[in-house]
């Protein structure tokens, strides 16, 4: 074989390699300051695992925040309105400034990681809730943007007011995908709600009717990576999401003191589609020493999620499933490269991610700019 023939095969071997990575379970993760005070400049910070030889993170600023800068090189990254690109090369982590608008109020920041595959996970956690408050004092503490709490604005586990106080989880941590909490005082006789308005899980509101005056609680929502490990099994079917629910402490949230217990939850409408699922069919399941379907109604939908409504008699872990029937997770067209499992065994897989990223050029053009790199060095050796 001749030298510039067995050259060209040794080139368009490498090239193939560095364009065909095995699949991999990818990561991100950001941090950022809970609240920040308008018109404040803020730094967000991105860890990253297993995208590859080459990746792209994604990011959908909320109305109003300006980027500003990034400690990657300018050539990698690319503003389209509130998107903005961010092309990685072996980093493993990496911060971006931001500008808070002018005007109060909780925003959220979601976005994407993309591998070298093009296959997508959510940067995690999905749909951080960021405060701009007078209030905020400028802090600049670095926090995960979706732990921070419902409008009691604080993390679990602490005491807090008096009657049943806050509800200590015994869930492991490590365990919880994210967390959000609401605080409210009872009185005997009235309809109390607690709502979840950050949209940190998939729970909208807890409601029920108080038949005494328990004071201050707070009820913590907590959405699982996966199964709780406070349950030895899951009910039959596909599970959207695991989730626990606790209302003060102590099991104060009893029949006893309260009656007419209904949770609100919401789930994507793509998932149910991908699923095969009629809504209809979906229920929420609760684990009292044993699983016991609730009765559920869908109560409205928008273009993103279905909304429903289930009555419950106690409160712990829930798990929202869909029966056995008909269903098979499809994978999408962009993940078609991810391992069927993945729509089970990796939380990321059945965690929202945002849509209309397709417009944002540059992740093609830095795998080839990759290649050819590669194809010069070895060209130019004689």
């Amino acid at each position: 074989m001749k030298r510039p023939e067995f050259k060209f095969i040794i080139v368009l071997f490498l090239a193939l390699t560095l364009c065909a990575a095995p699949a991999s379970a990818g990561s991100a993760e950001r941090t950022f300051p809970a609240s920040v005070s308008p018109n404040q400049e803020f730094q967000v910070t991105v860890n990253v695992a297993n995208y590859g030889a080459a990746g792209q993170v994604l990011e959908k600023l909320p109305a109003g925040f300006t980027f500003v800068s990034s400690t990657l090189p300018e050539r990698a990254v690319t503003v389209n309105d509130s998107k903005v690109s961010f092309l990685l090369m072996n980093e493993k982590t990496f911060i971006y400034t931001l500008k808070a608008p002018a005007s109060t109020g909780t925003y959220k920041i979601a976005g994407l990681l993309r591998d070298i595959n093009k296959t997508e996970f959510p940067v995690l956690p999905v749909d951080c809730p960021i405060t701009v408050s007078q209030s905020s004092g400028g802090s600049s503490g670095g926090s995960s943007g979706g732990s921070s709490g419902g409008s009691s604005g604080g993390h679990s586990g602490g005491s807090s007011g008096s009657g049943g106080g806050a509800g200590g989880s015994p869930e492991p941590q490590s365990n919880v995908e994210t967390k959000e909490l609401s605080q409210k005082s009872i009185t005997a006789g009235t309809h109390v709600k607690f709502e979840f308005p950050q949209g940190a899980t998939c729970i909208r509101y807890v409601e029920f009717d108080a038949k005494k005056t328990l004071g201050k609680i707070t009820t913590v929502v907590e959405m699982l990576k996966g199964q709780s490990k406070l349950v030895s099994s899951l009910p039959a079917g596909t599970v959207y999401k695991s989730v626990n629910i606790w209302v003060g402490s102590g099991g104060i949230a009893n029949s006893d003191n309260i009656e007419n217990a209904v949770v609100g939850f919401r789930v994507e409408k793509t998932w149910l589609e991908k699923c095969g699922a009629n809504a209809t069919s979906l229920a929420l399941w609760n684990y009292d020493k044993a699983w016991s379907k609730l009765e559920t109604q869908k109560v409205g939908e928008d273009s993103t999620y279905v909304f429903f409504d289930a009555k419950t008699p106690v409160f712990g872990p829930f798990a929202i499933v869909v029966p056995d029937e008909n269903i098979e997770v499809k994978p999408s067209d962009s993940a078609a490269s991810t391992p069927k499992n993945n729509s089970k065994s990796n939380p990321a897989s059945d965690a929202e991610k945002p849509s209309g990223w397709s417009s944002i050029p540059g992740f093609e053009s830095a795998i080839a700019i990759g290649v050819l790199g590669a194809v010069y060095q070895v060209l130019r050796r004689k």
